[in-house]
């Protein structure tokens, strides 16, 4: 499992740079990040690299995403939209 290098945040979406030389992004209006859209700057800017940077947690949000974990909510919302 790749490690996550580096966190990006536009005005809309995050976006997670990964060791592997690829990135996961969401809209904050997806299921993937829909606690980000709701949550103030202060707390989207408040996040944290655990676990040897394979986690990134928002402690002011009580959430934490495991690369694995945002893989797997991209691929239902892709079934989805396809579906």
């Amino acid at each position: 499992m790749p490690n996550i290098n580096r966190v990006e945040f536009t005005a809309t979406a995050i976006y997670l740079h990964l060791s592997d030389g690829t990135f996961r992004s969401c809209l904050f209006t997806q299921a993937c990040a829909a606690f980000l859209y709701h949550a103030t700057p202060q707390q989207r800017a408040n996040w944290t690299l655990e676990k040897r940077d394979s986690v990134i947690s928002w402690p002011d949000l009580g959430v934490a995403l495991t690369v694995d974990g945002w893989e797997i909510k991209q691929h239902v919302l892709t079934e989805a939209a396809v579906g």
